[in-house]
């Protein structure tokens, strides 16, 4: 892969991850704790499907199995 490109692809990366909320420095962090490039690729698509915060569960919610 030529550098321009690569350089493009990093930057819509780090642009599409802002917009579903990480900071670039979270997503480093992510990439360096041994995150994979394709899964974070994954939370980013599934954070900009799914804006709104997951619902907290209650701890007193009881689960039948």
């Amino acid at each position: 892969m030529d550098k321009p490109a690569l350089a493009s692809g990093i930057a819509k990366l780090a642009l599409a991850g802002q917009q579903a909320g990480f900071s670039v420095e979270q997503m480093i962090d992510f990439l360096r704790a041994g995150v994979a490039v394709e899964t974070l690729i994954d939370l980013i698509a599934w954070r900009l499907k799914e804006p709104k915060p997951l619902t907290p569960v209650s701890s007193s919610t009881t689960w039948i199995v």
